[in-house]
């Protein structure tokens, strides 16, 4: 386990994790919360990124939101020993030969191949659930019988922009899944391999757009279900745990339904919620990350909005049409902020926001108040910028 308090002593650009995804600010965020110096290699490279970051690294793409594996590979060869930590965030679910590599060259804090293959291949998945008695929505690998809706999705995909209405397949790496109608809400857990320790709640939301009707939007937290629900979640995720041997962070994407419950899938790594969940009273979750890796789950209740004195949310802003970041200084409460000059398209994330209040509603509306400050003065600034 690294040092989670950094000697001063040695050398600043030294790094206690490398830590890889397609946008990594939230877990380096994380990372100086938990007292570590991080390595961050990510697709966006934004200005607060380097900001909590020894070094921050662009990767080349693969396709609009891909990480090219050669690139990665070459980097880390060259920035990463064998001997520090290496955390993943969202990018990998639908390549589990590059995470197995990943696991051969490099000290991997998380997930392996075998757990990402019992998570994310649906029929792989449905039958565990089945087995495990958790609640779920059918899956079908091409085709679904006549009178069930279905959504087409894309095998390891991740962000909401693959899901949409279909009543067939288009091919290898996609699949259908029964369409539930319910409230969603996440669980945020660790898992040391055999049991899980439920830590939180919050409840998401899509931002559509033409193309990507479920493109996710934001969360907001923590909240309450009602405690038998919450019962009966916990002990699914102990179950699926223990037979998936899932390990750190992790969250399970649920539909309340009006009666009971469903899992739609699990995204075994630290994830959005870092946002939401990485404040007072919670220890640093990425410490407790490392701590569940090596199976040790904290003696922690429930988070509750009473505990946590307030709700907090953060949402994805999506550029409503195409501009050039000219905007300095961003607001506070704006995360993912693109370097000056940064040329943005249509339908592509901005940043971050974030807000606080009593309630999810509250905070639901001072985000979309602050989502449409932000794009007046960001207009204004590209607009003057290019007189």
């Amino acid at each position: 386990m690294p040092s989670f308090s950094h000697d001063p002593s040695s050398p600043k650009d030294t790094a206690d994790v490398v830590i890889v995804g397609i946008a990594a600010r939230g877990l380096a965020a994380a990372a100086r919360r938990a007292g570590l110096r991080a390595l961050v290699l990510d697709l966006f490279g934004d200005d607060d990124t380097r900001e909590f970051a020894v070094a921050a690294i662009p990767l080349r793409r693969t396709g609009a939101f891909a990480i090219d594996p050669d690139d990665l590979f070459e980097q880390l060869a060259i920035h990463a020993g064998p001997d520090v930590p290496v955390v993943l965030g969202t990018g990998f679910e639908h390549a589990p030969e590059v995470v197995e590599e990943l696991a051969r060259r490099f000290r991997l804090v998380g997930n392996g191949r075998p757990t990402l293959a019992w998570l994310k291949e649906p029929m792989m998945l449905e039958r565990l659930l089945h087995n495990l008695g958790v609640p779920h929505p059918r899956i079908f690998a091409d085709r679904a019988p006549g009178g069930v809706t279905t959504l087409e999705k894309r095998i390891g995909g991740s962000g909401g922009w693959h899901v949409r209405p279909a009543e067939e397949a288009r091919g290898r790496g996609w699949y259908l899944q029964e369409r539930l109608e319910g409230r969603t809400v996440s669980a945020l857990f660790l898992g040391d391999r055999r049991q899980a320790r439920l830590l939180a709640f919050s409840e998401q939301w899509c931002a559509p757009c033409e193309d990507a009707p479920y493109r996710y939007g934001g969360a907001a937290g923590p909240i309450r279900l009602d405690p038998e629900i919450e019962a009966s979640i916990a002990a699914a995720l102990d179950r699926l745990v223990g037979a998936a041997g899932i390990a750190g962070l992790a969250s399970a994407d649920l539909l309340l339904l009006d009666e009971g419950w469903s899992l739609i899938e699990v995204n075994p790594r630290p994830g959005a919620s870092l946002d939401v969940f990485d404040h007072a009273p919670l220890p640093p979750l990425l410490r407790l990350h490392f701590e569940a890796c090596e199976g040790q789950l904290p003696e922690l209740a429930l988070l509750t909005p009473e505990a946590a004195g307030t709700v907090r949310g953060a949402a994805i802003f999506y550029a409503p049409s195409s501009f050039e970041m000219r905007l300095d200084p961003l607001p506070d409460w704006v995360a993912d902020r693109p370097p000056q000059g940064t040329r943005i398209e249509a339908g592509e994330p901005i940043c971050t926001l974030f807000a606080a209040g009593r309630d999810v509603s509250e905070v639901r509306d001072v985000l979309a108040r602050r989502q449409d400050q932000l794009w007046h003065d960001l207009s204004m600034a590209s607009r003057k910028a290019a007189e």
